[in-house]
């Protein structure tokens, strides 16, 4: 039997004292094999502690003084050895067996990539309680875009030798770029997106409205940048909208039938997420830094 694959997980983080040691502590325990295992962890530039609360054995941490988390994940990238190097983010916590059912045999010749999926940490706010029944996060509803599959970084595993002749993530936008980098990785390296959805990672929510809010225009300045980008393959559909707002409608309708305060809640909470989609796509991409 050949001995498992060398995986480097790599997590950027940025003012995240506060979720470092659920972080590490997932991290510590993931179950693959120590010698076949290094745990990079990208400082982008934090100020409220992050830095002190990162130390930890077993852990190697970098500096990235660059903005922006794509900036940072191509720093973890560059000093990583492994064959896969496998993503999740600062607001998660894999599950102990997420790289052993990740990366399990056998993984057929042309994948790319493996998207694991991405549940609920908690659910103790009305607003993660919403996103979670919405599958914002989940790749069981994100990964089967219209157009192309696309993972996020919350949990997915890409091969080294990929992401060396894609030259890693594109830097300069904030928003989408573990989108860009998977119709990219699909398009110029002709690789797939394998999807395995019992290899989890759990995510915190956001817990407020606010926080919703600002994660709807994240969304939409990055359907800019993608539109932007891929203008042929990205479309804006006329008929996505509609039913957009139809399942406005259709929310009110289950309101006024009665039930949860959560149903009640959930007409609005659908007007401010499209809300903030069409704000954040007529603010346009947000770039970390100058384009060149």
């Amino acid at each position: 039997m050949s001995a498992p694959p060398r995986v480097s997980v790599v997590v950027p983080v940025l003012n995240a004292a506060a979720d470092a040691p659920r972080l590490l502590d997932a991290l510590a325990a993931l179950d693959w094999p120590e010698d076949r295992l290094e745990r990079i962890v990208v400082d982008n530039g934090s100020t409220d502690g992050t830095a002190e609360a990162l130390t930890r054995p077993g852990v190697t941490v970098l500096r990235e003084p660059r903005p922006g988390s794509y900036a940072a994940r191509n720093r973890g990238i560059a000093a990583a050895t492994g064959d896969w190097i496998a993503f999740t983010d600062a607001d998660c916590a894999p599950r102990p067996d997420w790289l052993t059912r990740l990366l399990a045999d056998p993984v057929p010749d042309g994948t790319g990539a493996i998207a694991g999926e991405v549940l609920a940490a908690e659910l103790a706010t009305p607003v993660q309680r919403f996103i979670e029944s919405r599958g914002f996060m989940k790749h069981e509803r994100t990964l089967p875009h219209k157009a192309l599959p696309c993972f996020s970084t919350a949990s997915v595993a890409v091969r080294r030798e990929v992401l060396a002749r894609l030259g890693g993530f594109r830097e300069e936008s904030r928003f989408f770029g573990d989108m860009e980098l998977s119709w990219r990785m699909q398009i110029e390296a002709g690789a797939s997106v394998l999807f395995r959805p019992d290899a989890i990672v759990l995510h915190r929510h956001r817990r407020t409205l606010g926080a919703l809010w600002a994660q709807a225009v994240q969304h939409g300045r990055g359907t800019a940048f993608m539109k932007r980008t891929y203008p042929e393959v990205y479309r804006i559909d006329l008929g996505e909208q509609l039913r957009r707002l139809s399942g406005i409608a259709a929310a009110t309708g289950r309101a006024a039938a009665g039930g949860s305060s959560d149903r009640w809640r959930e007409p609005g909470y659908l007007a401010l997420w499209y809300a903030g989609l069409l704000w954040g796509y007529l603010l346009g991409p947000a770039w970390t830094e100058p384009r060149s």
